[in-house]
């Protein structure tokens, strides 16, 4: 029956008991609140109370159903049976156990003795029982430390140590720590699981080369109890990778200077660093690195040719490195020169007299490094330089200036009779050029002078003849002529004179028609090719036809016959006449040929006189125009 009110009671006040139980939640353990000025009876005092260590760092409490309605139960605990006590929690009638120091913030001490007892709440306010007997408990004693402690400097900044696990039951971790022999002030570098552990040995490793390090462990529970210190170790670390040896620098290289090592026998090598410096006592700076245990060269200046200062001054040194970042001391450094500048082109000639060009030629550069010369070229006194051709190869020490003109079948394109300057720079690997050659001058060939004495025919059959005076130039090989029906233009080829042994400068053009005028030029070419400027151009005229004869007469001379006469044409070399009939129709018909001015024509006694007319004819057998006709009248 008391069983059964109990459980009802609980059921009843369940909300009370959770709000209450919120509220002295926020309540701190070991707080005054009106409970403590409730009224203690004699009943209700809790039964059976039971306390043991619930591991390290906690208590397990347990007691009976009591035989009267209960509203809460108070826990105290003390340090000491006789207190004083401090409230740890308020709990609700149903439960009869209780862990304290179950969460993190809570944890007790370890091998500490602690005593508790339990307060009977009997209503909500009050009142409250008296309390239990103090029960005491120990509680769980530390890890044991963990023991036998080893450590060695495995690798370059890395120490391996190990242990015996410790002898302790719930030990889930261990914390490694470390300090400085000079300082021993120790600082946790790791917490692991098994006992081992590996400190350092990667490039984030915060030991130091060649130093003494003193290490002690910790064991850690669960509850994050910690056992004493285990016995110290000491280490010394590795020392740092040993200085580079054999270090060498090449001088005299187009901006760069080549460097070359002993490559390392430490296996853990990874790379080399380069450091420079304009003056031998630094500072240093790094210039580049290359990679590999077995790298043994570097170019400063990043290649051949490079970015360094020409004629520089430069000290090199050489650190090893190796996985964890340490570093090699500074091995002895070492100095190099890079090359000079390319000295100035020496023995520059260039040849005169030559048709639109120049042949130019030089002195090889001494210096190897040398790729080729670039040409440069002013007109007369101009200062206005202008390169003309950069020529690949140390070994190429002439060029032909003919202004740009590629085809050997072609004259240069080069002014005539003009003076030229040119200059001759060297260029090496790194396009370094050299100081201009000291200038020198040139003139291009004289073209022939203009012919003379153009002499022209005007009073030749079909053709004009052409003939002048050879030019004083010794090399002129012959002579273009042209033509033309106007002076101003119109000029076309007619023929080559070629000069042979002396012979007559002469030409001709021919057919043309009588009288046909034609205007005529004539230039030399010489050897070379070179022209003269055309001569100026002079009129010819082949031979005219006779003029037609005049004071055409016909008189009868007999019942049948008539005489032809008239006046003989200005021409004084005129060899026939001719007399012609005019056709029924069209066109003329010779009827007669006469040495002299006269012609005496014989009819049939029936036929009607015909019209005639005359021409003149001579000795080219050019012949005249027809007279003006006349029709002879019946006697």
């Amino acid at each position: 029956m008391h069983l059964l009110l109990l459980r009802q009671f609980r059921q009843l006040g369940c909300l009370f008991l959770m709000a209450a139980a919120a509220a002295s939640a926020l309540l701190p353990v070991g707080c005054a609140t009106s409970l403590d000025k409730m009224q203690t009876v004699a009943h209700g005092r809790p039964r059976g109370v039971e306390a043991a260590a619930n591991g390290s760092r906690s208590v397990r409490l347990k007691w009976s159903l009591p035989y009267d309605k209960i509203y809460r139960y108070w826990i105290e605990r003390a340090t000491a049976e006789e207190g004083p006590y401090m409230r740890v929690a308020i709990v609700s009638p149903e439960k009869l156990g209780y862990v304290d120091g179950d969460s993190p913030e809570t944890r007790l001490a370890d091998s500490t003795t602690y005593y508790y007892r339990i307060i009977a709440l009997l209503d909500t306010n009050g009142p409250k029982s008296e309390p239990s007997d103090p029960v005491a408990v120990l509680t769980a004693p530390p890890p044991a430390a963990p023991a036998a402690l080893r450590a060695a400097a495995s690798s370059s900044r890395a120490v391996t140590l190990s242990w015996e696990a410790s002898a302790s039951e719930g030990v889930v971790a261990y914390r490694v720590e470390r300090a400085t022999a000079a300082a021993p002030a120790f600082e946790p570098v790791a917490t692991v699981k098994t006992p081992a552990c590996v400190d350092g040995g990667t490039p984030a490793s915060t030991l130091k080369d060649s130093t003494r390090y003193l290490y002690r462990v910790v064991a850690l529970n669960a509850v994050e109890s910690e056992s004493a210190p285990s016995d110290l170790v000491e280490v010394v670390t590795l020392p740092p990778p040993a200085t580079v040896k054999g270090l060498a620098a090449v001088s005299r290289e187009v901006r760069c200077v080549p460097l070359t090592w002993q490559a390392s026998g430490e296996a853990d090598i990874v790379r080399y660093d380069i450091y420079v410096s304009r003056d031998p006592g630094g500072p240093f700076t790094k210039a580049g690195s290359v990679e590999g245990q077995a790298a043994n060269a570097f170019t400063a200046g990043g290649g051949n040719p490079g970015t360094l200062e020409d004629e520089g001054i430069y000290y090199f040194t050489v650190r090893a490195v190796n996985t964890v970042t340490a570093e090699s001391a500074d091995c002895e450094a070492v100095r190099a020169v890079t090359r000079e500048v390319p000295p100035e082109v020496r023995q520059v000639a260039a040849v005169s007299a030559r048709p639109r060009e120049v042949p130019l030629s030089w002195a090889a550069s001494p210096d190897t490094a040398v790729m080729g010369y670039e040409v440069w070229r002013a007109t007369g006194e101009d200062e206005d330089w202008a390169q003309i051709v950069r020529l690949a190869g140390r070994e190429t020490t002439s060029y032909l200036d003919r202004g740009g003109e590629k085809l050997d079948t072609n004259l240069g394109l080069l002014k005539d009779g003009t003076a030229y300057q040119y200059k001759v720079v060297a260029y090496n690997t790194a396009n370094v050029r050299s100081s201009a050659s000291v200038p020198v001058q040139a003139k291009t060939k004289v073209i022939p002078a203009t012919p003379q004495g153009l002499t022209v025919s005007t009073n030749t059959a079909h053709t004009v003849r052409l003939a002048w005076q050879p030019n004083p130039e010794k090399d002129i090989v012959g002579y273009r002529i042209e033509s033309s029906k106007k002076a101003e233009n119109g000029f076309r080829p007619l023929t080559y004179v070629a000069v042979s042994n002396g012979a007559a400068l002469v030409a001709e053009e021919t057919p043309l028609d009588p009288g046909e005028i034609r205007f005529y030029r004539v230039r030399a070419v010489d050897a070379e090719r070179l022209e003269s400027e055309w001569c100026p151009p002079l009129q010819g005229r082949s031979k005219p036809l006779p003029d037609a004869p005049t004071a055409l007469v016909a008189q009868a001379d007999g019942a049948t016959a008539f005489a032809l006469t008239w006046q003989a044409p200005a021409q004084t070399d005129i060899v026939e006449y001719r007399v012609w009939s005019k056709k029924l129709l069209f066109g003329w018909e010779r009827v007669a040929a006469t040495q002299q001015p006269e012609y005496r024509l014989e009819l049939p006694p029936d036929a009607k006189p015909p019209t005639l007319a005359v021409t003149a004819v001579d000795r080219d057998q050019l012949e005249s125009e027809k007279s003006e006709p006349v029709k002879p009248l019946k006697p």
